[in-house]
């Protein structure tokens, strides 16, 4: 019963993780559309910035404490190799996690700032949310092939 619990936690922090990562990542997309309003590119940059801080980082720390409980209810599993290759993978998705959080956040900042360089350094910082998306995609998709195809040869 412990061990379909803390599955079920840790199953439903990825899931939210995944989908608070896609989705400040399309409210950012949408804020760098040509034509948008101030006001709507700020808010979306706000939160993008809100999604990520609050949704994303959280919920990957929830999911590695339901899988360090899985581990601590059946220790064998560390014995495993496709599990290291998981756990590398999550850890690069934590630390991504946090760059597209204080990415953002710097978004905002800069926003609120203003003055003449804000438009280019935003740009930059759009670019590179871009960037740490993609590679928080191909790194969920690695996640997932070890999970499945590699852990069940």
């Amino acid at each position: 019963m412990v061990t379909a619990a803390l599955l079920l936690i840790h199953l439903v922090a990825f899931a939210t993780y995944l989908g608070s990562g896609f989705g400040q990542l399309q409210l950012m997309k949408l804020s760098a559309r040509p034509g948008i309003s101030a006001d709507v590119r700020d808010a979306y940059e706000r939160l993008a910035a809100l999604v990520v801080t609050r949704i994303e980082v959280p919920a990957v720390f929830v999911s590695v404490a339901g899988g360090i409980g899985l581990i601590e209810q059946n220790p064998a599993y560390m014995k495993q190799g496709w599990l290291h290759g998981k756990l590398l993978c999550v850890l690069l998705l934590a630390v991504l996690s946090h760059l597209e959080m204080f990415n953002a956040r710097k978004i905002v900042r800069a926003r609120a700032a203003g003055g003449a360089s804000a438009d280019a350094e935003i740009g930059k910082r759009k670019a590179r949310h871009s960037v740490l998306g993609s590679i928080d995609a191909l790194l969920v998709l690695a996640l997932l092939i070890l999970v499945t195809f590699v852990r069940l040869r």
